[in-house]
């Protein structure tokens, strides 16, 4: 499973995980982190939008 770093407001921790790919796109969680509280959604991402939003650097790879 690879995770991501979504760009956002400064002092918060924000992934996106993929989950599945089809030839569509992508099944990811998102989970924000609002001051300590943990919220987690499951969304499909198309594969056209990903790949926007990588481009943008709006999304970068996590190194684990």
């Amino acid at each position: 499973m690879k995770s991501y770093s979504i760009k956002g407001t400064a002092g918060r921790k924000d992934v996106l995980e993929v989950l599945r790919e089809s030839k569509e796109g992508y099944q990811v969680k998102i989970i924000r982190d609002r001051s300590g509280w943990m919220e987690e959604k499951k969304e499909f991402m198309p594969k056209e939008l990903f790949e926007t939003c990588l481009r943008t650097e709006y999304l970068t790879p996590i190194s684990l």
